[in-house]
């Protein structure tokens, strides 16, 4: 009798633990399935298809009711159409779920800037810049550098975006900025030297060439002028030049 009720209590078992398993590699599928639909439906948002991009992002947040990168791209698809108040609370989610992500602090900032909220916003991009397992510091950073521009605050959007490129030397939107900053203030020296400490994305941008031209034509400086017109003129022979600038939100 002791035999036949240890077997049956192992059987019992057994089977206990195929169906824990089966519900774990349901689960897995199904965070798979809402990562993919959160790709897409953005893909669709920026295609402009809304229809879709609202179909794929509603199945990511189905799918996936505790992955906060779906919330937040629900949120930004909600933003993106007028729905402010929705909007806010499908970031406002994510952030519940990730409360220490730097991501979700940076894309709940984003958010909040986009709505006029400096100060709140400048707050979450701190927050998000201070997650050292966050690898994206620098758009944090970038972010609120923008967002100082937006509340007219030059002296600490440029502090910002020094910030970014000091955490992404590759970082050529708050390069760009920056370099504005210094020569709407017509600190055209600063701006070149600004220009002249990251070679690598000075000297393959059109704009930014352009810019450190216009700085060292105004400071006199003809051969330096000479050296980024031929640079100019040597890429406008080329295809495929990268002159676009990182916008990164997360």
């Amino acid at each position: 009798m002791f035999c036949i009720l240890f077997c049956v209590l192992a059987s019992c078992k057994h089977v206990e633990e195929a169906n824990t398993d089966d519900v774990g590699v349901k689960q897995i599928k199904l965070k798979e399935a809402a990562g993919y639909n959160v790709q897409l439906g953005m893909a669709y948002l920026k295609q402009n298809d809304l229809p879709r991009a609202k179909r794929k992002l509603l199945h990511a947040v189905e799918q996936g009711p505790d992955m906060p990168d779906a919330h937040a791209a629900m949120g930004y698809y909600l933003e993106k159409t007028g729905d402010i108040a929705q909007a806010r609370k499908f970031f406002q989610k994510a952030l519940e779920l990730a409360p220490n992500s730097g991501a979700q602090m940076n894309n709940y900032g984003t958010f909040l800037c986009r709505q006029g909220d400096y100060v709140q916003a400048e707050r979450y991009f701190m927050m998000a810049s201070k997650d050292v397992h966050y690898e994206n510091t620098a758009s944090a950073y970038e972010n609120a550098g923008i967002c100082a521009v937006a509340s007219h605050d030059d002296t600490k959007a440029a502090h910002y975006f020094t910030q970014a490129l000091q955490n992404d030397a590759m970082r050529s939107q708050s390069l760009y900025e920056l370099v504005k900053i210094d020569l709407k203030n017509k600190e055209y020296q600063t701006a070149l030297n600004n220009l002249q400490k990251f070679p690598a994305i000075t000297l393959s941008n059109k704009i930014l060439l352009k810019l450190a031209s216009k700085a060292a034509n105004t400071l006199g400086d003809d051969k330096l002028v000479d050296e980024y017109n031929a640079q100019l003129r040597s890429m406008e022979n080329k295809t495929g030049v990268n002159n676009e600038y990182n916008s990164n939100t997360g």
